[in-house]
């Protein structure tokens, strides 16, 4: 993984097209794994599925380095399935390189697929780099959420790594 991640950084920096100007679109894939803890109560105790997760995004650039977005993501394998939509807004920041520092921010509704829990929407942030490459881009970087009208969650927020691969066309 070190391996294919350095390619991609060596290659970004050694030829790129800048994929962030007005009138750029992108569609960016995602592919991971994520585990969620239900409660059953005192007595059932807490149950933990994990979730194989897939989603598609595509993004409009309405200034330069300014583009806003909507995504869909499906978490499958586990009981019950979720499915979230995000509204995103992503600014990346002007540089001379392939390297591009980016921050953003979101609005998420996330669907459970059970009459047992409720649906929930959440905020967050982003801040991380963008590495350039022809037709697109590669972005590793932060991810901080804060959930909205979800009182039976043990936690009100939650960080976690993000990994993005962007076509642009």
């Amino acid at each position: 993984m070190k391996r294919r991640i350095l390619v991609l950084a060596v290659l970004g920096s050694l030829s790129f097209a800048d994929s962030f100007v007005v009138g750029s679109k992108s569609i960016g894939i995602s592919v991971g794994t994520g585990s969620v803890s239900y409660s059953g109560g005192v007595i059932a105790g807490t149950k933990v599925e994990n979730y194989f997760i897939v989603g598609v995004s595509g993004d409009y650039f309405v200034r330069d380095d300014l583009s806003v977005g909507l995504g869909f993501r499906s978490w499958n394998g586990g009981t019950p399935t979720i499915q979230q939509v995000t509204l995103p807004v992503t600014y990346y920041m002007p540089t001379h390189t392939s390297y591009r520092p980016y921050l953003g921010a979101f609005y998420r509704y996330t669907y459970i697929g059970s009459d047992n829990y409720d649906n929930y929407s959440s905020v967050g942030g982003r801040a991380g780099v963008a590495v350039l490459f022809n037709n697109g881009y590669a972005g590793f970087g932060w991810t901080q959420e804060v959930y909205l009208n979800r009182d039976n969650m043990s936690s009100s927020s939650s960080g976690y790594p993000e990994a993005v691969i962007g076509f642009s066309f």
